[in-house]
């Protein structure tokens, strides 16, 4: 069995990609209910205490106060129960094949001891961009006495990890910049594995995260979000296997490196960031209008929509060799766009903007690749459906486009003038001439 300093620091690599972007969007009004530790640490939802605020949360600063909203949940969410709260929580985990065939949902299995009014929640620090400093990021129950607090999730019938076991952490949390999703094995950094090739589906309930929630950032394939009237938020993603970089930081990752995985292995991660700092006086977003799934997640250093180039940047990074330090890792990228989104970017229409589709991957030593790339336009859901492959890692900075190509600047060719021909004479001899004048001896007829 995993110990819980092991599961924490699995945890903990996986929460600290959750630190992409931050919400641009004022406070909500308190809504002091719940059960509370002390002053300092008061409940701002119904159901089970917050952790202690976080030590930025007093900072006057934009990049912090923009995410002082609290009419969301902090900390961990839980399985929606009366008795807990209804809001805010985990309503269903299910699992679909490849063809859409549902294979059952996951059972929430508690710790006999566990009581969320009772059970601190505990901070975890990250260093804070460009400095030193620790800032509270992740929060999780804490128990000394217990493996995972909370309990562990029992997959359905049949379905097993790759070590044969059955049991998995799902751990849904508002953290320093986002709320994220995961569903990981016991023992994942050793290369246990979920199923591969299934559609794991997390099905949430939330008043009110619809209203900060954006771009959403995946470790599975065909990625969907959708967020309902009703305050339901669907997540839905195909499993596949990820490098582990191990004790390898990402900033190491190198062009041409021999880095190869600690272990590889499949697992649920999803971000739900709340940046809309893309928004302009013309144009308001909407939840999950970009979604992007790539399996350099696990190193994902941010995505930004660079105005002045008209094109989305994603920075991802991945060790270059499964752990086998042979098999190549095949890094591959599948976005989905709202097509209201890209006519405000790229003025044109999502059916013309498949054709001019384009996928540029720029090396930290300069080299570039242009990705294997296929794109189609949904109508019925509005999505354009992008999907990237044939690259490898270390750490590129994938530059997606969706503009029509600069029309092509014709230069002009000199103006020819015609000269008039004449007939010139001398003597018997008679010649017809592109001149305005005859030579010398030659009369003009």
């Amino acid at each position: 069995m995993a110990t819980r300093a092991s599961l924490r620091a699995t945890i903990g690599l996986i929460a600290v990609v959750g630190s992409l972007f931050l919400p641009i969007s004022s406070p909500a009004s308190a809504n002091l209910t719940g059960k509370a530790w002390n002053e300092d640490s008061r409940s701002y939802s119904e159901g089970w205490p917050w952790p202690k605020l976080p030590n930025w949360w007093m900072r006057p600063e934009k990049w912090y106060s923009s995410q002082t909203f609290t009419d969301v949940r902090l900390g961990q969410w839980l399985p929606c129960r009366a008795e807990w709260s209804m809001n805010d929580c985990i309503e269903a985990i299910n699992v679909y094949d490849k063809d859409g065939k549902n294979l059952g949902a996951l059972t929430y299995i508690k710790e006999p001891n566990f009581n969320p009014f009772e059970t601190r929640q505990n901070w975890s620090q990250v260093p804070g961009q460009g400095s030193s400093e620790l800032l509270d990021n992740y929060s999780d129950f804490f128990n000394p006495d217990s493996t995972w607090t909370q309990g562990w999730w029992q997959l359905p019938e049949s379905m097993v990890l790759s070590d044969g076991k059955n049991l998995v952490s799902v751990n849904v949390h508002r953290m320093l910049s986002a709320v994220q999703m995961n569903i990981t094995p016991r023992d994942l950094d050793k290369g246990v594995s979920l199923p591969v090739g299934i559609y794991f589906e997390g099905v949430l309930k939330s008043r009110n995260l619809k209203k900060y929630a954006r771009w959403v950032t995946s470790t599975g394939k065909d990625p969907v979000v959708q967020f309902k009237d009703d305050g339901t938020i669907v997540i839905r993603g195909v499993t596949s296997k990820f490098p582990n970089p191990g004790k390898t930081t990402c900033d190491k990752l190198t062009v041409g490196n021999g880095e190869k995985a600690l272990s590889s292995a499949a697992f649920v991660a999803v971000n739900l960031s709340t940046a809309r700092d893309y928004e302009s006086a013309s144009y308001t977003s909407i939840p999950g209008e970009v979604v992007i799934g790539t399996n350099g997640w696990w190193c994902l250093g941010g995505i930004k929509w660079n105005a002045k180039e008209r094109q989305i940047e994603v920075e991802v990074a991945a060790t270059h060799f499964f752990e086998d330090g042979v098999t190549e890792v095949d890094g591959w990228l599948e976005l989905k766009l709202k097509g209201q989104l890209v006519k405000h970017w790229w003025g044109i229409a999502p059916q013309e903007a498949t054709g001019f589709a384009r996928v540029e991957l720029l090396y930290k030593d300069g080299s570039t690749k242009i990705a294997t790339v296929n794109a189609k336009y949904v109508p019925e859901s509005d999505w354009i459906d992008l999907r990237a492959y044939g690259f490898t890692y270390s750490n590129p900075v994938l530059k997606i486009s969706l503009k029509r190509p600069e029309a092509a600047i014709k230069i002009p060719l000199p103006l020819v003038k015609n000269t008039p021909k004449i007939i010139c004479v001398k003597g018997k001899v008679t010649k017809k001439i592109a001149a305005r004048s005859c030579p010398k001896g030659y009369q003009k007829k």
